[in-house]
């Protein structure tokens, strides 16, 4: 009986263990991909002689505008994806849980039971007897 739950902590612990590293990974990129969108938006403000231009300081400020919602949303978007993934891992390890107790329930059911031989053995001998 105790095997068959180590074996299945061994399991769980593993698949739990991708899912955290899957998440933070996820968490890493987030915050590369939003430190990207700093830097090209500074390289494209940063152009010599850009802002001198009259032409071209109402094109940058809808520029910076642009870039400053989609760095926003980005943020946005990827911080309600991780609540989600993570919402879903504590989901998980719950039902692992219930899991995890069903099996030890059937178990501790099943670990009394004899098998077949046993469970005729006394009843041949009540019969030899008679």
């Amino acid at each position: 009986m105790e095997k068959q739950l180590e074996y299945f902590d061994v399991l769980t612990n593993t698949q739990k263990q991708v899912f955290n590293n899957l998440l933070s990974v996820q968490k890493d990129l987030r915050v590369q991909w939003i430190e990207a969108i700093g830097k090209v938006h500074a390289v494209f403000t940063s152009i010599p002689g850009l802002p001198e231009i009259p032409l071209t300081k109402e094109a940058q400020n809808q520029f910076n505008t642009w870039f400053s919602t989609v760095a926003s949303n980005s943020q946005n978007a990827t911080e309600e994806a991780l609540k989600i993934q993570e919402n879903w891992i504590t989901a998980y390890e719950k039902q692992l849980a219930i899991s995890r107790d069903v099996l030890k329930s059937f178990l501790d059911i099943a670990s009394p039971v004899k098998s077949f031989t046993e469970i005729v053995a006394p009843t041949k001998a009540k019969a030899k007897a008679a």
